[in-house]
């Protein structure tokens, strides 16, 4: 019989449903029963990969089209020794018409499990605080085909994830998160052969065993067909011995003494030099614990220490699969004394190579694409075992079956190898985003949330992203720039060592929706912040317009700013008018200027240090030179001397010139933390300074004072008003002065003037006598009215030895010469009298309101004794009783007279308060508006007030360089 007539027959065979009987392999398809005829089988099966089998299949349908099978699914049928069929159920993603031979039409499909739809699905998207176990669930069940399809078989828990991203096709997804966790799979075949199941494990004793499990080991060359294996040879690899990793954690940071990392060695390997280690960094953040970096890498090296010790079987076992465990029997080098699980092995990976035991696989021609080379090639490799691996039809059809495993022992760990790698990244740009309504939404370490705009499941809330460190202009130990970018505001995102799951802001920028403040001219830069909540703002413009170059500090709030440099009115972008030269400090508030060691206030030229007040010391000492020179002339003439106004000037002026030295990095007043710090050699030498905390205004054009209000000068020693010519004091109403001991007025050249336009001049001494002297003639004129002089005892005028006096109703007229009476008429009456009036003098002093506090004495205790009775005396005399509230304060009158008060507590604390104005010592006046007025008493009595005072500042003040 001829070919033609064979193929006549196979067809006739075929359409009659009646080929497919008792065949090595079956294939069940969408196309009907017996319709498609596996003739070759290729098939390759892996732990922790996908499963795929070519086949090669014969066909008599007229109207076959490759997509009728696309994406269906279908059922290789392996037929088993017993006669019954393994099912591999699959779905086909490839269909090639590979030829014809008369009516038989030859097709090869391509057949994987549902995983393989993972590769046409990208997704861009990503995960929070989740574990790989949800991640991969919420993979697969995207997929319409793996959904109930999978499952998990996990001895320990994963740990969660903060944040994980996709960036890449499902597929290289989800197999490098199995990768990173140790995890791989196998699949399991239904026995209705209509579906399969992906099983997840994260150790082999969680894989099944082959059915059974039992594998007898037969020698080739037997004659017979074969259900064991005909070889089995060992195999080992030389692997790294020693894993070491280092990260690094910004939350945590280690130091170079104690870093972050791991160290794994390997087992079994022990020929290898310990050298042969690799190190490598794992990226920022690798791990948070130690056992869970411990673990990654573990995982790693379990994967060196599996790859290094493999097994390679073949035969005609038709009943395993990758992902199974068996006990290898019969092996020549199995002794009885062995434990059974010493041959105990993994099937990694599972190959099958079939020749369907059809009569239309060797009566069909060569066809290209076909998988007859493939057969024929491992048929002529395993030649000798052709009787072992020989498949016999009762029509008398022999097919051909030959199993490959590689496989391991079952007390090794096994893990996939690292094949598939996170995606390569670029810099992206994301928007900030917070909880709803939130105007910030950032942590302790100034981490934002973003929106990357690819994402398509996330709004504009928090939960679209972790938290993601940001990048600042400066960020240092007590040092920085922060500026936390706000919600709506577009950043730049990068990714810390490429890795698609540590996002970090490194930059932000403007875009439509967000402007720049200034912008068109390139000539002002600055900072600009957005009040909370309001259209407030904080800014710092630096304008280097040409000629025009200014720096303004501003605040919205209260208008506050400090213009410095060319002054204009800026208004956002706009430049304005010209304002001035020099600076502007201002506020629409309030205003402090402060300066603890002293204030330097001038209009004198600029010299190189800051508070070189020479122009104005010098000012100063001819002011104390005028003083001295008035203040003896008038000492002179018998009035008072300006010597303690003199005093006090030069002082001021002597503590306005101190010589201070520059910091050196040695010096004792560095912290111990900042000694032998760097000055690149400045800084160092001398500058003036001020000795004493003074406050010093100088001008060589003069200095005014204004206001619409009152003016207040006050001094708790002296005050000084010197003038190198004249002092002018105008009022437009009184001149009133107040003093409470002395006025002393001297003229030394000019003369003195006391001039009164209307009113009265009155000159008073309510408890001493007046004096009016002249060198000359004292003249007492009346121009339109009278002079009188009155007094209550005696007035007695003389001159020249003779007198008049009148006292005591009596008028006395004595002369040691003659006395000359001249008139046109003289009358000596009767007696009589006239009473004039006195002015009416007070009675009391005048009072001022005073308050002391009790808490001011230095010796009081840190609580008020409120609630205590005391007793409050005046120069030994009681003006007032109570008790003390919880303020601990006495209001009183005071009468300037008053020299000293004493406060006594019923507690027998006693409080000697002197009044200030008994103080004629500097340094005294100075330490008791230093709030240094008290004593208390003791059993020695009272002792000197100054004493006590300078007692007190020292216990209070202590000498640091004692």
């Amino acid at each position: 019989m001829d070919m033609r007539t064979n193929i006549t027959e196979i067809v006739n065979a075929i359409r009659s449903g009646m080929l497919q009987a008792g065949r090595l392999v079956k294939l069940d398809t969408p196309l009907g029963a017996d319709n498609l005829l596996p003739q070759r089988v290729y098939g390759r099966s892996r732990i922790g990969r996908n499963y795929e089998f070519r086949i090669d299949a014969i066909h008599v349908l007229d109207a076959f089209k490759p997509r009728d099978l696309m994406a269906q699914p279908v059922t290789l049928r392996i037929q088993q020794t017993d006669h019954t069929y393994a099912p591999h159920h699959g779905y086909v993603h490839a269909v090639h018409k590979i030829g014809s031979d008369g009516g038989v039409h030859a097709v090869q499909l391509t057949v994987s499990s549902w995983l393989h739809f993972l590769h046409y699905r990208h997704d861009a998207r990503n995960w929070q605080d989740k574990t790989v176990e949800q991640i991969l669930a919420d993979v697969f069940n995207r997929h319409q085909r793996a959904q109930g399809a999978f499952r998990f078989v996990l001895r320990n828990p994963l740990p969660v994830r903060s944040f994980v991203q996709q960036f890449e096709d499902d597929w290289n997804f989800v197999h490098r998160l199995m990768e990173e966790e140790g995890l791989f799979f196998y699949f399991e075949q239904a026995e209705d052969g209509k579906s399969h199941t992906m099983v997840i494990v994260d150790s082999v004793d969680a894989l099944p065993a082959s059915g059974p499990a039992r594998v007898p080991f037969c020698r080739s060359g037997v004659g017979e067909e074969s259900d064991g294996f005909t070889h089995w040879e060992e195999a080992g690899e030389l692997h790294s011995t020693q894993l070491t990793t280092r990260t690094f954690d910004y939350k945590q940071p280690a130091s170079a003494a104690w870093p972050k990392g791991t160290s794994i060695p390997t087992t079994g390997q022990s020929a290898l030099p310990w050298a042969a280690e690799v190190y490598e960094y794992t990226g920022a953040y690798t791990f948070g614990q130690q056992a869970q970096g411990d673990r990654l890498s573990r995982i790693r090296v379990e994967q060196w220490e599996s790859a290094a010790q493999r097994v390679c079987g073949m035969g005609g076992l038709r009943r395993i699969d990758a992902g199974r465990w068996l006990e290898l029997v019969d092996h020549p080098e199995r002794q009885a004394g062995d434990r059974p699980e010493d041959w105990y092995f993994i099937t990694i990976e599972a190959v099958w190579g079939i020749e369907n035991n059809l009569p239309v696989s060797c009566a069909t021609r060569q066809m290209a694409r076909s998988l007859k080379a493939d057969i024929d090639a491992l048929r002529a490799t395993h030649g000798g075992d052709a009787d072992a691996l020989a498949a016999r039809h009762a029509d008398g059809s022999t097919g051909f079956f030959v199993m490959q495993i590689e496989a391991q022992r079952r007390a090794l760990p096994y893990r996939s190898p690292f094949e598939h790698r996170k995606p390569a990244m670029q810099i992206q740009t994301a928007t900030v985003v917070a909880e709803e309504n939130a105007l910030v939404c950032t942590d302790g370490l100034n981490r934002i949330k973003v929106r990357l705009h690819w994402d398509r499941l996330n709004g504009d809330l928090a939960s679209a992203s972790c938290w993601v460190r940001t990048a600042f202009a400066d960020a240092g130990d007590g040092r920085g720039a922060v500026h936390v970018p706000r919600p709506g505001e577009e950043v730049l995102i990068g990714w810390v060592d490429g890795d698609c799951d540590r996002p970090i802001a490194i930059g932000r920028v403007f875009n439509g929706a967000n402007p720049p403040q200034w912008h068109s001219n390139g000539i002002l830069s600055g900072l600009q912040s957005r009040e909370y909540g309001g259209k407030g703002y904080n800014m710092l413009v630096m304008d280097d317009a040409t000629g025009q170059p200014r720096v303004q500090l501003a605040s919205s709030s209260t208008g506050a700013h400090l213009h410095l440099g060319y002054l204009i009115d800026q208004n956002g972008n706009m430049r304005g008018a010209f304002l001035g030269n020099g600076f502007d400090l201002k506020s629409q508030a309030y205003g402090a200027v402060r300066g603890g060691l002293g204030l330097y206030f001038s209009t004198h030229p600029v010299t190189s240090q800051p508070l070189d007040a020479r122009p104005a010391r010098n000012q100063l000492a001819d002011a104390a030179r005028v003083m001295d020179s008035l203040s003896q002339a008038s000492a002179a003439h018998q009035a008072d001397s300006l010597g303690s106004g003199h005093d006090t000037l030069k002082s001021f002026s002597d503590a306005t010139e101190h010589s201070v030295t520059g910091a050196s990095p040695d010096s004792a007043s560095l912290d111990s933390a900042s000694a032998g710090g760097l000055t690149a050699g400045g800084g160092t030498g001398q500058a003036n300074a001020f000795s004493q905390p003074l406050m010093l205004l100088a001008s060589p054009a003069g200095i005014g004072l204004s206001t619409q209000q009152s003016t207040h000068i006050a001094s708790d020693a002296h005050t000084n008003l010197v003038s190198g010519q004249s002092t002018h004091i105008a009022a437009g109403r009184s001149l009133i002065a107040s003093v409470v001991e002395t006025i002393s007025l001297f003229v030394q050249n000019a003369g003195m003037k006391l001039f009164s336009g209307k009113g009265k001049v009155q000159i008073q001494a309510h408890a001493d006598d007046v004096e009016v002297s002249a060198h000359k003639a004292v003249r007492l004129a009346s121009v339109t009215d009278s002079i009188h002089v009155v007094a209550k005892k005696e007035v007695l005028l003389t001159a020249g030895g003779a007198y008049i006096r009148i006292a005591d109703g009596k008028i006395e007229v004595h002369a040691p010469g003659m006395l000359d009476f001249k008139g046109s008429d003289h009358a000596f009456g009767g007696p009589a009298q006239m009473n004039a009036d006195h002015p009416a003098f007070p009675k009391n002093m005048p009072t001022t309101p005073l308050a002391l506090s009790a808490a001011a004495s230095p010796a009081s205790t840190s609580s008020l004794p409120a609630g205590m009775p005391y007793t409050l005396l005046a120069d030994g005399a009681v003006v007032k009783q109570g008790v003390l509230d919880a303020s601990g304060q006495l209001l009183i009158d005071h009468f300037p007279a008053t020299q000293q008060y004493r406060l006594q507590l019923a507690n027998g604390v006693t409080h000697d308060i002197p009044v200030p104005a008994e103080y004629h010592s500097a340094a005294n006046g100075e330490l008791a508006n230093q709030g240094f007025h008290f004593h208390e008493s003791n059993e020695t009595g009272a002792a000197d007030r100054a004493t006590h005072r300078q007692a007190y500042h020292d216990v209070l003040n202590p000498d640091t360089n004692a």
